[in-house]
């Protein structure tokens, strides 16, 4: 469930700093963390539910 939180989070900030126009880096390193997470989310959802 705290994985989700921080997805959303990640997600909620991006937006953020798209419409605020932040610095480029900042908005690609959010970006690319919050692809990561969700990947990461999947992924372990997948792997504990074929272990079961």
């Amino acid at each position: 469930m705290l994985r989700i939180a921080v997805i959303i989070l990640l997600l909620a900030l991006s937006a953020l700093l798209f419409k605020y126009r932040a610095n480029e880096k900042i908005q690609k390193s959010v970006v690319y963390t919050s692809v990561i997470g969700v990947v990461v989310y999947v992924a372990y959802v997948m792997v504990s539910e074929l272990i079961r």
